[in-house]
């Protein structure tokens, strides 16, 4: 039965385009699957803005992934881009009106500079410009734009000193 395997499926999360893939790869018919779907959406078990806001904030606080890094994960996990773009403003900007001028809250920064600090001390035997160069690399495959990465960079060697 399509809706009983969907729901075992179901035990986690998934976009609207993960569980297509998934019921397919099972053999079942696409208009079976396109119905299963549709009424998941229709009583909110599927939810791909939900889903983009969850993902989004966990690997934000988990990973101190970036906005550019979430979003490229979403893009391949089938959400569209104005839900992804929706999630990760909120989570980044917290919903407050305290966004810095590099694109996120104040509360973001302050916890991004928490994380880039435990790296910048793990780096304390290095030179100051390969310590530096660690937590730009660090940063940046996180996917913070230079603005960002500059300013953290900025008040560690500010507040940090070598």
């Amino acid at each position: 039965n399509l809706k009983c395997t969907s729901l075992f499926i179901l035990s986690r999360a998934f976009t609207v385009s993960d569980l297509r893939k998934k019921l397919r790869a099972k053999k079942f018919p696409d208009n079976a699957v396109d119905s299963v779907i549709a009424d998941f959406k229709s009583r909110g078990l599927l939810n791909d803005g939900y889903y983009a806001e969850s993902f989004s904030r966990s690997r934000w606080l988990s990973s101190t992934w970036g906005p550019k890094r979430i979003k490229q994960a979403l893009r391949q996990k089938g959400v569209q881009d104005a839900e992804v773009d929706q999630a990760t403003r909120r989570v980044f900007q917290d919903g407050h009106s305290n966004q810095t001028m590099y694109g996120i809250s104040e509360d973001s920064m302050d916890h991004l500079f928490e994380q880039a600090a435990k790296q910048w001390q793990r780096g304390q035997s290095l030179p100051l410009e390969n310590r530096r160069a660690r937590v730009v690399r660090w940063l940046q495959y996180r996917g913070f734009n230079w603005a960002v990465t500059n300013a953290i960079v900025r008040k560690l060697e500010a507040q940090k000193p070598p």
